[in-house]
């Protein structure tokens, strides 16, 4: 509440009793006792005549005069009662000028009279004079009983005319327009949120009282505020019209800005005229403006401050919209870098903003996962995920939910789905979700986000491999869509940079190509329905001269194609009733996977997958301290297997015929064979979310699965918790038995062995999380991994009690383990920087039953250490790389060749198995990005250097004809690329 300024001239508010008698205030007034003689009046104050003379005339020749007062107080009751006025009293005053005696003549009640008397009491007096002797005298007195003037109070509401809404930030002033007080009260004060406004302690009186509200119509009136009285009123205003507006976008992505502030500044005096916010919907508006020139001044924490000059007419409108440039761009933003709260041992959540900026990756998701803790280093043209010491096959990436066949394309090309529509990727390295199955290695699991429903958006990227584009938007109020396609040009590039003499022997023809397809409809808030659609195509043709074909009298080849693609739909629905504790996702999908080569009409192999998949995730929260998930995931199709190979001479020469009794299925033409294995793989799971503690959480959970094709049930228990010791320290821990079944052709009856079984493996992991600052985290992790049951081929061969062989192609007598240490020192997306460093020290071995010794696995990398760092550097600018130290590879040596005179060729010797490994690799890749920014578009440019320094890294060992000479296989050399992109 606003003190009341220039006070000086006024006098406190307190109760004032005037006293009506000798030297009273002017507020009251004296009744003069009437002293009379005996011989004027005919009587006399008994007293008096007692001290009086007795004989001659009587006159009084000093009156008294009051020399000592005292304030009658004015009681509660009076004042409530609003009771004023006299209590006219008698006193007797003794010859000293004391009062000796009171009687109330006429009163006033309300304990007035009884205050009167009391204060009467204790007057003193002059003592009167008669014929010039002190003598007692009565007197009649009257004490008056004035009400004070009591303050105001002055309240009220502004509000809108038409619609009643309060009017908030109005000023309210008030000035006094009377004459008693000097200098003039005065004040003023901004209406509340609620439009009300209050003047306290308001000496009454006229004042004027003047309201300025933003965008409305001043007013002034006039109002009187009467002593200790409260004055409400309700002032309502009519708005002005709006004669500037506008709307403020980020530059280049016109993505729209809420919370902007807006000034309308005097241009020459740069005095603030008007303020205001956007809304959320990014639009501001300005009432009532004086016609003339005005700066419009914009301020956005991480934007840069931009002003405009406009021009307001009368009766017209000036709008526009308007760009503001954001102190640095990334394509992705995360609005906190603290992570979601955690719920597995082992995951790392990598947020986009981290992502397109790490060289070496292409900007692909699933690439970046090959640079966390845990995963081994890939060959540099492999794509595959090796994690913690667990074969590719054994890490499932899911898209969705879905279970998709192929993660790269050839070569280590890019990820199959787009990752522009990709909205993060969680990575389990291990001690994952029972929603999760059929894995015994990690997971990878790629979010993708719902189309964009404000406007169009396009993309598009053009680098020397493939370009890319991308169009979403809105169709409907609840319905938008997505579409997206890349394709590579390797095929039309390579022809023209390949020299001559190559290109006239043969003629390599790689492609891809990948597409996606999103439709959303967002039924309700409850209800989202999603159509997605995607697939990918993958090609190496290689075309030899017609006159030079290879191979021999038992195939002729001509050309060779190596394929793989898959194309798949899927339908999903998400139901998130608003303030019920449930929540369910319901996905069902269909595709078709196919691989193979083709090399002659005798010399191919293909394989068909049709497969099904139906998920329901149900989730709900039973208590405070108890969520509950189930769930169904049911995976179902065909495999369809078809090879033919040709007789070699040595088949011809064997002693097998063509029914292949104890050896392969030959035919006149070879081996000929076809399969469909039917697939069931129906699961279901449960799991729960308890905190006993609010600083303890355990994740118990239990997944069901059948393997139809194996007719094996595999029931998983698993379990983990998180202890948080410390505000910024968590410990964690997890176990748990994990399957998978064997790949449809192991368990076939012609490619494969019908009588295995599934792979198990079992993961234990300890670890903690140690947030050092709010940006910066230490994430270690203690794991191991026991493998066992694993498929493996095997030269066995069973022969029955009738003397019948027959080949025994696989069977689950693998066993394997991975033990080691992951480090992850993480610095998120913070003061334009972000990086981490990741390390890893494992050991992974499998079991070899003939040294009874376990022996380094093929993929084992003792030491890895990866280091990434990105900074945003002025004028849009983004500078990062990426540094790579690793163990190589194990590999098994040839120590020696044999002549082979019936082949006329050296067979090589081999050494111990797996007995030696490839030089140490490391590697620095830089990148560098620029982005010229624009209204309403963003051109981004960028060059990425592999290998900066031009590295000389072994990827393996060759050898001359006879294995006595040999020399490493090189990685890549430097090798610069560029690419362009732009997005609307």
């Amino acid at each position: 509440m606003d003190k009341l300024r220039r006070m000086q001239g006024m006098k406190h508010w307190l109760l004032i009793v005037a006293l009506v008698g000798v030297g009273m205030p002017a507020t009251g007034f004296a009744q003069q006792a009437q002293e009379e003689t005996g011989e004027e009046t005919g009587e006399q104050d008994d007293e008096s005549a007692q001290q009086g003379p007795q004989q001659g005339r009587v006159r009084l020749t000093k009156a008294p005069e009051l020399v000592e007062q005292a304030q009658a107080e004015y009681t509660d009751e009076a004042v409530e009662n609003r009771i004023e006025g006299q209590v006219k009293l008698r006193l007797t005053i003794s010859a000293t000028g004391k009062v000796t005696k009171v009687e109330v003549l006429e009163g006033l009640g309300y304990g007035l009279d009884q205050a009167a008397v009391e204060a009467a009491k204790q007057f003193v007096f002059t003592p009167a004079e008669i014929n010039n002797q002190p003598a007692p005298v009565t007197l009649d007195f009257a004490i008056g009983f004035s009400l004070p003037l009591m303050p105001a109070t002055f309240q009220g509401k502004v509000v809108d005319a038409d619609t009643g809404q309060p009017i908030a930030g109005a000023t309210v002033a008030i000035k006094y327009v009377g004459d008693e007080y000097e200098p003039a009260p005065e004040a003023q004060m901004p209406s509340e949120s609620d439009g009300t406004f209050t003047f306290s302690d308001v000496p009454p009186g006229p004042y004027a009282v003047m309201i300025s509200p933003t965008a409305y119509k001043d007013r002034s009136e006039q109002v009187e505020l009467g002593s200790g009285e409260t004055v409400d009123v309700t002032y309502r205003f009519s708005k002005s019209p709006i004669n500037l507006r506008g709307e403020v976008r980020e530059a280049g992505t016109r993505k729209p800005l809420a919370g902007v502030e807006v000034q309308v500044v005097d241009p020459e005096t740069g005095d603030q005229i008007r303020q205001t916010y956007s809304d959320a919907d990014a639009k501001f508006a300005f009432r009532g403006l004086e016609p003339g020139k005005y700066r419009l001044v914009f301020d956005a924490e991480s934007y840069e401050s931009f002003s405009s000059e406009e021009t307001v007419d009368t009766d017209k409108v000036t709008s526009g919209t308007f760009y503001l440039r954001a102190e640095y761009y990334d394509e992705y933003t995360v609005k906190t870098t603290a992570q979601r709260e955690q719920r597995e041992v082992s995951k790392q959540r990598i947020d986009l903003k981290e992502l397109r900026r790490i060289p070496g990756t292409g900007g692909d998701v699933v690439r970046v996962v090959q640079n966390m803790p845990g995963v081994a280093r890939p060959s540099y043209v492999a794509g595959s995920l090796v994690v913690r010491g667990a074969a590719p096959e054994d890490t499932q990436v899911f898209l969705q939910g879905d279970t998709i066949p192929l993660v790269f394309h050839f070569l280590g090309g890019p990820a199959v789905v787009s990752s522009e529509m990709l909205e993060g990727v969680d990575f389990y390295p291990g001690n994952f979700s029972a929603y999760y199955g059929r894995a015994t290695g990690g997971v990878v699991a790629l979010r993708t986000r719902s189309p964009r429903d404000d406007r169009f958006h396009g993309f598009t990227e053009i680098d020397l491999i493939d370009a890319t584009a991308q169009f979403e938007g809105p169709i409907s109020e609840n319905v938008s869509f997505a579409l997206s396609a890349r394709r590579s040009y390797i095929d039309a590039v390579l022809p023209v940079l390949a020299p001559d003499e190559l290109t006239d022997q043969v003629t390599v023809s790689p492609r891809y190509y990948d597409y996606q397809g999103w439709l959303t409809w967002r039924a309700t808030d409850a209800h989202k329905f999603e159509l997605f659609l995607y697939g990918s195509d993958d090609k190496i043709a290689t075309v030899f001269d017609d006159d030079e074909p290879q191979g021999n009298t038992n195939v002729q080849v001509t050309g060779a194609s190596f394929g793989q693609l898959f194309h798949r739909g899927q339908v999903r629905w998400e139901w998130r009733p608003e303030g019920e504790p449930i929540e369910s996702d319901f996905s069902a999908s269909f595709g078709l996977n196919r691989a193979g080569f083709e090399a002659a009409d005798n010399l191919y192999l293909t394989i068909d997958y049709y497969q099904t998949q139906i998920r329901e995730d149900f989730r709900i929260e039973a208590a405070d301290n108890l969520n509950l998930r189930f769930g169904a995931d049911l995976q179902l199709g065909a495999a369809a297997y078809e090879l033919q190979l040709p007789r070699s001479d040595r088949d011809r020469n064997s002693d097998f015929g063509d029914d292949g009794n104890g050896g392969v299925n030959l035919s006149p033409n070879g081996v000929v064979a076809d399969e469909t294995v039917p697939i069931l793989q129906p699961a279901v799971y449960a799991e729960a979310e308890y905190e006993p503690f609010e600083t303890l959480k355990i994740i118990p959970g239990i997944r069901a699965d059948y393997y139809g094709q194996i007719r094996r049930t595999s029931v998983s228990p698993r379990i983990s918790s998180r202890w948080k010791m410390l505000d910024n320290l968590t410990l964690k821990g997890g176990v748990g038995l994990f399957t998978q079944p064997p790949l449809p052709n192991e368990s076939g009856t012609v490619f494969g062995t019908d009588k295995i079984t599934f792979e198990k493996a079992m993961h234990y992991a300890v670890g903690s999380e140690w947030r050092i600052l709010d940006y910066v985290e230490l994430d270690s992790t203690l794991f191991f991994r026991d493998m066992f049951d694993l498929v493996e081929p095997t030269s066995a061969v069973n022969i029955s009690d009738d003397g019948t062989a027959e080949n025994v192609l696989y069977n689950n007598l693998g066993e394997g383990r991975a033990y080691g240490l992951e480090l992850l020192l993480r610095h998120y997306p913070q003061n334009r920087f972000f990086g981490w460093v990741s390390y890893t020290l494992s050991r992974a071995e499998r079991y070899d039953p003939l040294e009874d010794a376990y022996e380094p696995f093929r993929y084992d990398q003792t030491h890895i250490l990866t280091m990434v760092a990105g900074y945003n550097l002025p004028y849009d600018i983004d500078v990062s790389s990426r540094f790579r130290l690793v163990t190589g590879t194990p590999y098994t040596p040839v120590v020696g060749s044999v002549w082979d005179a019936d082949e006329d060729d050296y067979d090589p010797v081999y050494g111990s198995t797996l007995s030696a490994r490839n030089g140490t690799f490391h590697q620095l890749d830089v990148r560098i990005d620029k982005k010229f920014i624009f209204d309403t578009f963003i051109i981004g440019a960028y060059i990425e250097v592999l290998n900066a320094y031009n590295a000389v890294n072994e990827e393996g060992r060759q050898y001359n004809y006879d294995s006595t000479e040999s020399a490493p296989v090189p990685s890549l050399p430097i090798i610069p690329t560029l690419g362009v992109n732009g997005r609307f």
